[in-house]
């Protein structure tokens, strides 16, 4: 069966905004709106532990990530060099 062009544009949408939904930045501000709306009470107490457990993995690669910077910025440095 042959797609309508209505079809083929939906399809190409899904597989535009996919990508998106991944990128860190996005995940990150749908976590955080997920903890306003926790704030406000707005989430049973499971789905507050869930995102609280989500929270914690991000910070922890965040801090996982920085780390790792901050070493390439020391291995790169030219040696006699205030830091």
């Amino acid at each position: 069966m042959a797609l309508t062009p209505a079809d083929k544009q939906r399809r190409y949408r899904e597989r535009q905004s996919a990508p998106r939904e991944s990128e860190p930045d996005v995940i990150e501000r749908a976590l955080l709106q997920d903890a306003e709306r926790a704030e406000r009470g707005e989430l049973s107490a499971a789905e507050c532990f869930a995102l609280a457990d989500k929270l914690a993995e991000l910070a922890n690669r965040h801090l996982w990530r920085s780390h790792k910077l901050a070493e390439m910025a020391r291995k790169i440095r030219p040696p006699g060099l205030p830091p």
